[in-house]
């Protein structure tokens, strides 16, 4: 059986005054894909910052085996537009200092950028644009991983190959990302749904 990798009871997060989320529990195990969904406006982004921002530094939130690595993907793609694909990935390979030249190729093909990856990124349309930032975070050496609607950009065919990378990395790894609605191909272990100030897991 998995170990719970993070937990927090009873969380109330506010923004200035306003309460946005009242009494949460959630429990995450060290594998697995949980979908945050909801309504415009409830909370689902704000939940996703909390976790990056303030799981490492508040009481509130409970490591049971330690803390572990966090990488996060939201609407700044968080790259260097004047460079290339090629030199994004290995200047971030270097900070990371974990991933592999193999695997960075594998996504680079499967996602049909190779004939590009020599292209500074700013040539680059918005789609691809979000490819190179979501490679950037499977690529991490994170032990979580937070999307904010990834797949915003992504044709039918790139979010087919990204479901699929995300379907083998949620063995390795735990993921959580927000999503208007569930992509077909995406096979998640639960669901998130907050609603009403609640968070309801499935």
């Amino acid at each position: 059986m998995d170990r719970t990798i993070l937990e927090t009871n009873g969380l109330t997060i506010t923004v200035g005054e306003k309460t946005i989320l009242r009494e949460v529990n959630l429990r995450f195990f060290e594998r697995g894909m949980f979908a945050i969904l909801g309504e415009n406006g409830v909370g689902k982004s704000t939940l996703l910052k909390k976790i990056y921002h303030d799981a490492k530094t508040s009481p509130k939130w409970i490591w049971p085996d330690g803390k572990k690595k966090i990488t996060y993907l939201g609407h700044e793609l968080g790259f260097y537009s004047s460079l290339n694909l090629e030199e994004n990935l290995r200047y971030f390979a270097a900070l990371d200092g974990n991933h592999s030249q193999k695997r960075r190729e594998e996504l680079i093909q499967l996602f049909r950028l190779e004939k590009r990856k020599l292209d500074p990124i700013h040539l680059y349309s918005r789609g691809m644009k979000q490819k190179v930032a979501i490679m950037r975070a499977v690529l991490s050496s994170a032990d979580i991983i937070l999307f904010d609607e990834p797949f915003t950009g992504l044709d039918a065919e790139s979010s087919a190959v990204f479901s699929r990378i995300l379907n083998e990395e949620k063995e390795k790894k735990l993921i959580l990302i927000v999503l208007h609605s569930v992509p077909s191909e995406l096979q998640c272990t639960g669901q998130i749904l907050i609603k009403q100030g609640k968070v309801i897991v499935s």
